[in-house]
């Protein structure tokens, strides 16, 4: 009895969610992802969930870093300290790396991961902390990895390394302009030894802030909506606007914003993500 009374609640949830979504969609004419980001925000803000306090996922962790804003040189002990939640584990995406380029390249993956996570989050990790806390390395072995990575245009944002940061530089930003530069999937994976998933979700997200930017949405507005960092939104939208004046590119970003219209059809039936 107890069974079935879960599986009644559990119809019920659901249809409670897809009758919200479909009043926002048709009152507000806005796309799937809108309506279920709505969705979600209401849901995390009205149905309290106290076993997950924190609201991370699995294979994500609380680490302490450095605020962004304190400049290089500055001793350690006077500078302020934040938090941030980092994807240590990505599951699926972390096991296509490991059986595609070995351990090796996952730790790779994983070390422009959790930093550029930070950064988005306004914290910037030393490499002692990351070789130590996170990857279990040793330091020389993560400045042989940010050598690597950086052959393959992605930097790594590290302590001490600020004023060699500048906008773009994140491997989501180098995955999409390499796209938008018609690369396909498997070639972006060759270049960036990224996951096939992963690569395939950035491009989906870069859509979705250029579809929204030429809606007339704000960075703030996009950055909530598509459940990104403010930082990353205004990287994808200087790259949109980059490629946009530039007629060579046209079809391709017409191509892209087309990826919505899919994913349109693809939600009706559940969330986004």
């Amino acid at each position: 009895m107890k069974g079935n009374k879960t599986a009644s609640e559990r119809l019920n949830a659901k249809t409670l969610d897809q009758m919200f979504v479909n009043m926002v969609e048709q009152g507000y004419e806005c796309p799937p992802f809108v309506s279920n980001a709505i969705l979600e925000t209401a849901k995390s803000v009205f149905v309290q969930d106290p076993s997950n306090p924190n609201v991370m996922n699995v294979g994500q962790l609380m680490v302490l870093g450095i605020a962004v804003s304190e400049p290089a040189g500055k001793p350690l002990t006077e500078c302020e300290i934040k938090t941030a939640v980092v994807t240590l584990d990505a599951g699926k995406e972390d096991e296509e790396i490991r059986s595609k380029y070995g351990l090796a390249t996952l730790r790779q993956a994983r070390l422009a991961r959790v930093t550029h996570e930070a950064w988005d989050q306004g914290v910037t990790l030393t490499q002692e902390d990351v070789a130590s806390k996170l990857l279990n390395c040793s330091v020389r072995t993560v400045r042989r990895d940010i050598k690597a990575l950086a052959k393959r245009g992605v930097i790594v944002p590290t302590r001490g390394q600020q004023k060699d940061i500048g906008p773009g530089v994140s491997h989501k930003v180098e995955t999409v302009r390499l796209f938008i530069e018609r690369k396909t999937y498997t070639e972006i994976e060759r270049i960036l030894k990224h996951s096939l998933t992963a690569i395939k979700r950035y491009i989906l997200t870069f859509s979705r802030v250029a579809y929204l930017t030429e809606k007339g949405y704000t960075t703030k507005e996009i950055a909530f909506l598509v459940q990104s960092s403010e930082r990353l939104t205004q990287d994808y939208q200087a790259l949109y606007r980059k490629y946009k004046e530039d007629p060579a590119y046209k079809d391709r970003l017409d191509e892209i914003l087309a990826l919505n219209s899919a994913d349109r059809v693809v939600s009706k039936g559940g969330a986004t993500n």
